[in-house]
């Protein structure tokens, strides 16, 4: 119990934490200390948390090779514990998650956590006034992304207590999910609400295949027809006009790829940084981009490896649950693309924790499926 108990206490202090932290005070190294704790007790308790941690192995040869090239190329020592500790973090969740011995109560803490922030970002906003007011001017947390991790796994929830037959009312899952989405909405964030669209088609594709692609082809379908109306829409509310902001995004993603093309084997190296707009900037807002910037191709397949045999061990579970956990990392992963979060010391451990509670709870469901289709065959026989 203490590695769920303490992955636990790091989730809910999490919304204690500042979101762009201008260095270490007490509550961020006792999330970080939680965090740490829970991650080593989840790879000392449980054989499957270890055989997960071995599953990025290959992330140890990408930093080592990042560190080494940083370090021949003179950038500052202090970059490079900033650069690595993302992927530590994401250890230290997966570990913890995998090897708790109540995985449930860190998924429903997730949700919490993000239902929180979403209500404290919208009691917050002066109006809904949503083309000239958003809910991150004055509630930063909700840019983070855990919303969208909340959203996935509020349904993820759901289906798995329904196929424990314990399942609460399904207006409980869809209040809970309201107020998610609704307050995905009001961060007026192009990247969050596309993002969460996606996830949402995949889900739908990889539930019922069939009733999901015929979704897609009328949502294109929709989109064709009535382009003028939504691209008036988007205006509006995404500020597709106001592209000051991607415009920075944009020369510090063209930067990365021309310090790429000049070193596409090993890029720049962990620490490496560069000025743009008079900043001093050490992470873009564009996750391929970065990696390509600071570890080549050779260390940016190195952290994608074990990314996809995840993705193949989540393919295993049943359908009505992997549909959502799929689905789920779809989005996420298609937000950090656009956006510096997976930066971020509150949400990447708070994914590694998810991942590896559901990994845990997929395991599960494959053995109830096994021992009643043993029961079963045991009865005809």
């Amino acid at each position: 119990m203490i590695t769920t108990l303490s992955a636990l206490a790091a989730l809910v202090l999490s919304v204690l934490l500042p979101t762009f932290p201008e260095g270490l005070t007490p509550a961020i190294v006792a999330f970080l200390g939680l965090i740490a704790l829970a991650g080593v007790g989840g790879a000392l308790r449980a054989r499957a948390a270890r055989a997960e941690l071995s599953l990025l192995a290959p992330w140890v040869l990408a930093l080592a090779l990042g560190l080494i090239n940083g370090a021949l190329r003179g950038h500052e020592s202090v970059q490079f514990a900033e650069d690595a500790l993302p992927y530590l973090l994401f250890a230290l969740g997966l570990c913890a998650g995998r090897g708790a011995a109540r995985p449930r109560w860190l998924l429903v803490a997730v949700v919490a956590v993000a239902i929180f922030d979403g209500v404290a970002s919208i009691a917050r906003m002066p109006s809904f006034d949503l083309p000239n007011v958003r809910s991150t001017y004055n509630y930063f947390k909700v840019i983070v992304g855990h919303l969208l991790v909340a959203v996935f796994v509020a349904a993820f929830l759901f289906e798995e207590a329904r196929r424990r037959r314990r399942a609460p009312s399904p207006w409980t899952l869809w209040l809970v999910e309201a107020i998610l989405v609704v307050s995905v909405i009001v961060t007026v964030s192009r990247g969050m609400v596309l993002s969460l669209a996606l996830g949402v088609l995949v889900t739908f594709v990889l539930r019922r295949p069939a009733r999901g692609v015929s979704l897609a082809l009328a949502m294109g379908l929709v989109a064709l027809l009535f382009a003028p109306a939504l691209w008036d829409f988007g205006e509006a509310y995404l500020r597709f006009g106001t592209l000051s902001t991607v415009h920075g995004r944009m020369r510090e993603i063209v930067h990365c790829l021309q310090v790429f093309a000049r070193n596409p084997l090993f890029g720049a190296g962990l620490g490496a940084e560069f000025i743009v707009d008079a900043h001093v900037v050490s992470y873009v807002h564009n996750m391929v981009a970065y990696h390509l910037w600071k570890f080549g191709l050779v260390g940016s397949t190195l952290l994608a490896g074990p990314l996809l045999l995840m993705a193949r061990q989540a393919m295993r579970g049943p359908v009505e649950l992997r549909a959502p956990a799929i689905g789920g990392a779809a989005c996420v992963l298609a937000y950090l693309v656009t956006c510096a979060a997976y930066k971020s010391y509150i949400l990447v451990p708070m994914v590694g924790v998810t991942v590896g509670a559901i990994f845990e709870l997929l395991v599960r469901a494959r053995r109830d499926d096994a021992r009643r289709l043993d029961s079963r065959a045991r009865d005809e026989g």
